[in-house]
């Protein structure tokens, strides 16, 4: 699962994930996988562990024209992913069933984000 691709249709915000590559269209358009960069310090998520959770957040705003789309966490057989919405806070809550992986996030103006934990 480490090498799951992300496409995010720039038009509908459809997402849609593979395992490897392949062609993938939406709103008539050919998509591209999401590139991850490594996010700047100052750019990290929050991450706390709660109860038999991870809690995760951060303090990106959150408006119509620029939001965290989805936060997913990869390790090496599992994905789970949680969709955010604008207006909402920057807060979400995943299963604490890792020790560590990889926790990737979509902002709608910056593009596909990771850090690792």
């Amino acid at each position: 699962m480490k090498k799951t691709l992300f496409y995010v249709c720039p038009d509908c915000g459809n997402l849609l994930t593979a395992a490897a590559e392949t062609t993938i269209s939406c709103c008539g358009k050919r998509l591209t996988a999401c590139t991850p960069r490594k996010a700047a310090p100052d750019e990290r998520l929050t991450v706390e562990p709660m109860d038999n959770d991870y809690c995760i957040s951060s303090a990106h705003e959150m408006t119509k024209d620029h939001y965290i789309a989805f936060v997913a966490l990869l390790t090496g057989d599992t994905l789970l992913l949680r969709r955010l919405y604008p207006e909402w806070d920057m807060q979400t809550r995943l299963p604490a069933f890792a020790r560590h992986g990889t926790l990737l996030w979509y902002c709608t103006q910056h593009g596909l984000q990771y850090q690792l934990f």
